[in-house]
């Protein structure tokens, strides 16, 4: 299976030169946002953090969303999935390698975002390093056994952007619901991007020295498990071969 994962990583790397729009989305835009929304020399290595976490957020979802769920719907209903799987005759080997191969590359997004935000601030905050590492290899595994719900969904791929964009517009309006019932709290954090902004919270005040917050990780936690239920039912309905032709 490591020779199989191996040889995936190879190929979807080589890929990545078909993805130059999909990077600039998940970098460029976040990065121009930043610097409008907090103009150069505004920003303090003291409140840096407050401004931050939205923005960690956003390049993670849209990264996982576009690299990890909406290109293998495309490659599932293009055949090159089902070819894949004829190589190595494991599905589980290439959504291990699709995840090796884009969680690496979404590291490195955030790390020039980190860098560009400090270089431009004349500052230096090896915190937001830390802080915005931890949200990703902590929580991204589980955000992305949420999405694989899409991946039963019969798609056509020509409708693949359009769903991107809805998708991201609707849970991004919905992170503006915050109540204060714990239970209600829970529900909303099943959204994504809610449940993101949670966990940079939680990860930043221990980071900063503020505090373990543990009803905020007993909420993470009660929700990842629910995320990584979705993912695993997910996993086992999901179909190598393309869903749109039997329609």
């Amino acid at each position: 299976m490591a020779h199989d994962i191996l040889a995936i990583n190879k190929l979807f790397l080589s890929n990545l030169r078909y993805n130059k729009i999909s990077l600039i989305f998940n970098l460029l835009f976040p990065t121009l946002y930043f610097f409008y929304a907090n103009p150069v020399g505004n920003v303090k290595s003291q409140n840096i953090f407050s401004n931050i976490s939205f923005f960690w957020t956003y390049i993670i979802f849209v990264s996982i969303l576009n690299f990890m769920i909406l290109s293998v719907i495309n490659y599932r209903e293009n055949g090159t999935y089902k070819q894949l799987w004829l190589i190595v005759t494991n599905k589980n080997s290439i959504i291990v390698s699709t995840f090796i191969v884009y969680i690496t590359i979404i590291m490195l997004e955030l790390i020039i975002f980190n860098l560009t935000i400090m270089i431009f601030n004349h500052m230096w905050q090896s915190q937001l390093f830390i802080a915005s590492l931890l949200l990703l290899l902590i929580f991204g595994i589980v955000i992305y056994m949420e999405l694989m719900i899409l991946l039963i969904l019969k798609i056509k791929p020509e409708t693949i952007s359009i769903l991107a964009t809805i998708l991201i517009f609707t849970l991004f309006s919905l992170i503006t619901i915050n109540p204060d019932n714990f239970y209600l709290q829970i529900i909303c954090m099943i959204n994504p991007v809610q449940f993101l902004l949670v966990a940079s919270k939680w990860i930043i005040s221990i980071i900063t020295g503020q505090g373990f917050m543990p009803v905020l990780m007993c909420q993470l936690f009660i929700v990842s498990m629910i995320m990584v239920i979705i993912g695993i039912f997910a996993l086992k309905r999901f179909n190598i071969n393309p869903l749109v032709k039997q329609m």
